[in-house]
């Protein structure tokens, strides 16, 4: 197997030592290995009982929705969780919308509503698209947000244009590999990694590439972790490099069954995990309590992490942010 090392030779490349993302001429490898759901768990998870099946049942939880939306003629540094991987992220006087979804998915439907119309939505200078999973790019919601506004580009990864081209109107986008700095004035975003995979259909794994975000102005850090398994050498290095982070927004949910998910999506403890290995001041965790994608009532997520931070004395560390409340940066 013949290896490449692709990146964007038009971006530079935070990393001296960092030849490209390794593709085998079919898929993107993570750590020279292919990444992806192991069809014996997936067979596995659908024809065993969930033990937290009676629990899941009678979970009637859900996010609280904040409907007040001044801050969207704020000047102030903040962000705002609109639900699953979704923020509304300003900077600096940038503003930036992160893995926009906003209704249900064929069979999955959203259990929170948004804390206002799309339409509301002004000004967003980016779109930040991690990767090509259908609840983090889907084209109903891409288009509504074009529909409303005119961003400057939509800032994601190598070889996305394939899945999102068609979507964009005259929008531009801009592809990034991992340690890859785009030119966005006002701003610094970087495009780093994550421990996940692709696919849109059934066959076409990794594809694309898929990743995390840093966004730097005005002496603030936020990091943006998208949907990544946890492995402490990976968020280490992150905070190596980008020592000093505000805000981390770091997934807690879709994570039962472990021996099914623990590749791709932290539980609770590890989210919580990951946030000291980052060094971040705080943690905004997502990623829970808007879909129901797996086998943990929908609660769970919110409780653990909470009992995480508080068990040794670190609560305040911790943001649990309401749907469509500002949090302050």
């Amino acid at each position: 197997m013949s290896i490449q090392y692709l990146r964007n030779e038009a971006l530079e490349t935070i990393r001296s030592d960092w030849r490209g993302n390794p593709h085998d001429g079919t898929e993107f490898l993570y750590e020279h290995k292919a990444l992806r759901p192991n069809f014996g768990n997936v067979f596995k998870m659908m024809t065993s009982p969930n033990p937290d099946r009676k629990a899941k049942k009678s979970d009637k939880w859900r996010p609280k929705v904040h409907t007040d939306k001044s801050y969207l003629d704020s000047k102030e540094d903040y962000v705002v969780w609109l639900g699953h991987a979704t923020f509304l992220i300003q900077l600096n006087g940038v503003r930036m919308i992160t893995d926009p979804i906003f209704y249900g998915m064929p069979l999955i439907p959203r259990l929170i509503p948004l804390p206002y119309p799309v339409s509301e939505l002004k000004d967003i200078d980016y779109v930040l698209l991690s990767h090509d999973h259908r609840d983090h790019a889907d084209k109903k919601s891409f288009k509504e947000v074009l529909k409303t506004v005119k961003p400057k580009a939509v800032l994601t990864s190598l070889n996305m244009s394939k899945t999102i081209g068609s979507w964009l109107g005259d929008t531009p986008s801009v592809e990034a590999g991992w340690y890859q700095k785009y030119d966005t004035p006002g701003v610094t975003i970087t495009y780093l990694p994550a421990q996940h995979w692709c696919r849109r259909g059934l066959l076409d794994y990794n594809r694309t590439l898929w990743g995390s975000f840093m966004i730097e102005a005005n002496g603030k850090t936020i990091y943006f972790a998208a949907d990544s398994g946890y492995d402490a050498a990976h968020f280490e290095n992150i905070g190596h490099l980008f020592p000093d982070i505000d805000l981390a927004m770091v997934g807690i949910g879709a994570y039962k069954p472990r021996y099914m998910m623990s590749d791709f999506h932290s539980s609770p403890q590890e989210g919580f995990q990951a946030t000291l290995d980052l060094g971040a001041k705080r943690m905004l965790p997502m990623h829970y309590g808007t879909y129901d994608l797996s086998e943990e009532p929908i609660s769970e997520p919110y409780r653990v992490v909470e009992q995480s931070f508080s068990d040794v004395g670190l609560r305040e560390r911790l943001v649990l942010a309401d749907v469509g409340e500002m949090i302050l940066v």
